[in-house]
């Protein structure tokens, strides 16, 4: 991983997607998630404001960027969340989970960064 993938571009997608039509579609979008969640393409966190602790019980995020899960484990506060949230370093296209281990799955702003879709 170079320099600008390691320093700038964690920093840049992080503020790209937290303009406000975005963050609008996140709220209506995140609260249909239920049970175990896999959410590929975490990134900081920017969905977890969102979800409905009422009916999430566990959250786990999959992203490339240790850089960007960093910056997730390092400001991710719960208030009043009751569930949990477990961060994996990994590409989209190799989950290291168990088959039917989750209940949804969430993508946001994250397909266009997936080289191989099919996989």
């Amino acid at each position: 991983m170079n320099f600008y993938e390691r320093k700038i571009l964690p920093f840049f997608i992080n503020a790209s997607c937290k303009v406000k039509p975005i963050t609008y579609q996140r709220k209506k979008i995140i609260p249909c998630a239920r049970g175990r969640v896999l959410e590929i393409g975490i990134g900081s966190g920017l969905n977890l404001p969102f979800y409905d602790p009422a009916v999430v019980e566990l959250i786990i995020g999959l992203d490339p960027s240790q850089k960007l899960l960093d910056m997730l484990n390092n400001s991710f506060q719960p208030k009043g969340q009751s569930y949990d949230l477990k961060t994996i370093c990994a590409y989209a296209e190799k989950i290291p989970l168990e088959s039917k281990s989750i209940d949804d799955i969430v993508f946001t702003y994250t397909l266009c960064s997936i080289p191989d879709t099919d996989a």
